[in-house]
């Protein structure tokens, strides 16, 4: 039996690729995947930081000088995925505790041929933790704020309207 192609304007099809290419290539504004996003933009931080050459219009195509680089990035960030929440993870890249750090994938003389940068592994973590307990903080002391607000408030009651007062909305409901 042969393998049915999805049909393009499926509403199905449509759903999982819109969720899956959420993100735009910084480089040339095209639709594509959070690992590529992640990946071009760590490469463009670290040629702007190095002040070294532009990369190509689609860089990440092979036989450019970044692709390696790129892949190596794309892969850990595929990884890194099934750890922490896409969120976490770009939010973590573009704060602080990423300033020093422009890859994520570094070469490895392995059958993957890649292996995790630990001090970015360690820079999420820690910005995943300071999130976590921001957070919570942030709720605790919303919890406080609540129960203040409703001991403090009065409770008013409505005004009942009566049938027999001649209002236009009455007269509009009787028609």
């Amino acid at each position: 039996m042969k393998k049915q192609k999805a049909k393009l304007f499926n509403k199905e099809y449509q759903k999982q690729w819109s969720e899956e290419y959420r993100y735009k290539h910084i480089h040339t504004g095209e639709h594509c995947t959070f690992e590529s996003y992640i990946a071009e933009y760590l490469i463009l931080r670290w040629t702007d930081a190095f002040k070294m050459d532009k990369p190509s219009y689609k860089f990440w195509t092979k036989g450019d000088k970044y692709h390696d680089v790129f892949m190596r990035n794309m892969k850990a960030a595929r990884q890194l995925r099934k750890k922490f929440d896409p969120a976490i993870i770009l939010s973590a890249v573009k704060s602080e505790h990423f300033e020093k750090i422009y890859h994520i994938g570094l070469k490895a003389h392995s059958p993957a041929g890649w292996k995790y940068n630990p001090v970015a592994i360690e820079a999420i973590k820690r910005y995943h933790k300071e999130r976590e307990d921001s957070l919570k903080l942030s709720q605790e002391s919303n919890k406080e704020v609540a129960i203040e607000e409703i001991e403090s408030k009065t409770l008013k009651h409505r005004n009942k309207q009566y049938a027999n007062k001649k209002s236009s909305i009455n007269k509009l409901r009787k028609l």
